[in-house]
């Protein structure tokens, strides 16, 4: 079969601008029969600011390259290459996720009923190793901080740089954060008691959120001789409704048969029997 003829050119509107170059060099791929374009010589121009490129293409490709080409220049000069629109994209991006971040903040300084649930968050990202978070605590924010935590992983997930690196005295704003809401009173990776051990443990509080039904109960558990570990129990709306259930029925059944024998002496029957 015959080899196909090349035609070797410098495009009358391929002056391209120095910024459009990696380096100072474009490489577009090696000539061959299947019709790839090369960048066959790179030469300085005469001004700074743009550089010359001679292309050999296949003879029948050349007016479709200069097309290319001529396309490509006019859309440059106006900013509309997918290049140019991602990296406005990306800017843009950045702004609001530097915005969420700072309300994140906020919130977690202040004293809501979500606001531990950001300081968890905010922490995790600062030392993900010693402040694990758990996914499921996403359920108990409200849509919009669920927004804001979302644009502040995209933001994270760069790693420009460190999260708290992006305010003034961050690193001091977060100690006082984590050891405002205890985040460093438990070893991190405490491991769970052994299975089929009964410990003696204290209801301590819980966390939900209003229209949901799941909750976590955070629990104080004896292991040992003073040695008393938060743990937080995290329920589907199906298991706490069984949870619900259960509980009740265990009081419904204390009191009627009398007294609980487990009851203060002045205890009264609990109203919600």
């Amino acid at each position: 079969m015959a080899s196909p003829s090349y035609a070797s050119a410098v495009l009358g509107a391929g002056v391209l601008p120095a910024h459009f170059f990696t380096h100072g060099i474009m490489r577009t791929g090696r000539a061959s029969s299947a019709g790839y374009a090369t960048a066959n010589a790179i030469s300085n121009s005469p001004t700074p600011s743009t550089q010359s490129v001679a292309f050999t293409v296949p003879t029948h490709l050349a007016a479709a390259l200069k097309e290319t080409v001529d396309d490509f220049l006019a859309h440059a000069a106006g900013g509309m290459t997918p290049a140019q629109r991602a990296a406005e994209i990306r800017a843009q991006d950045r702004d609001a996720s530097l915005d969420s971040l700072a309300y994140l903040v906020e919130v977690a300084e202040g004293s809501s009923g979500q606001a531990r649930v950001a300081a968890q968050f905010l922490a995790g990202l600062y030392n993900g190793f010693d402040f694990p978070f758990s996914l499921t605590d996403f359920r108990r924010l409200d849509d919009d901080l669920m927004e804001h935590c979302i644009q502040v992983l995209r933001l994270d997930s760069r790693h420009a740089t460190e999260v708290h690196r992006y305010f003034p005295n961050g690193e001091a704003r977060w100690q006082a954060m984590i050891k405002r809401w205890g985040l460093a009173d438990e070893p991190a990776h405490t491991p769970l008691p052994d299975d089929d051990v009964v410990h003696s443990c204290q209801y301590h509080s819980k966390l939900d959120a209003p229209g949901y039904r799941d909750v976590t109960l955070i629990v104080k558990v004896a292991v040992g001789i003073d040695d008393i570990r938060s743990m937080s129990l995290a329920l589907s709306a199906a298991d706490s409704e069984r949870l619900a259930a259960d509980l009740v029925a265990v009081h419904r059944l204390a009191w009627t048969r009398g007294k609980p024998v487990d009851a203060d002496e002045n205890e009264p029957r609990p109203a919600w029997l």
